[in-house]
C-alpha cells in the first residue's frame, strides 16, 4: 500500500525560472522618478525620509535614496497602476 502512494507522487522536475515579461526598472534616483509620477499626474503630498505622492485615488510612498531599489521602483510602479514600459518611457 505504502508503494502505491509513493508512485502517484510526482518527481521533481527541476527548476524552471520565470519568464519576466516587463523590462526591469534599474535603480534610478528618486528625483527622476518623482518627475516621472509627476508627468503622469500625481503630485508631493509631502517630503522628508520618503516623499509621499497622490494622484487623488492612489498614495505612493518613494524612499529619499539615490539610487532606489530595483524592486521597491517596481513596486512602487505597479502600486502607481502603471506598466514598467509606460514608467520607463515618462523618465
Amino acid at each position: 500500500m505504502r508503494m502505491q502512494a509513493m508512485q502517484r507522487i510526482p518527481l521533481f522536475r527541476g527548476f524552471q525560472p520565470k519568464q519576466q515579461a516587463t523590462p526591469k526598472i534599474a535603480g534610478i534616483n528618486y528625483r527622476r522618478a518623482v518627475d516621472a509620477f509627476q508627468e503622469a499626474g500625481f503630485w508631493v503630498l509631502r517630503e522628508g525620509v520618503h516623499v509621499i505622492m497622490t494622484d487623488g485615488t492612489r498614495i505612493l510612498t518613494i524612499p529619499s535614496q539615490n539610487p532606489v531599489n530595483a524592486l521597491t521602483m517596481e513596486g512602487i510602479v505597479r502600486d502607481a497602476g502603471m506598466s514598467a514600459e509606460k514608467f520607463l518611457q515618462l523618465l
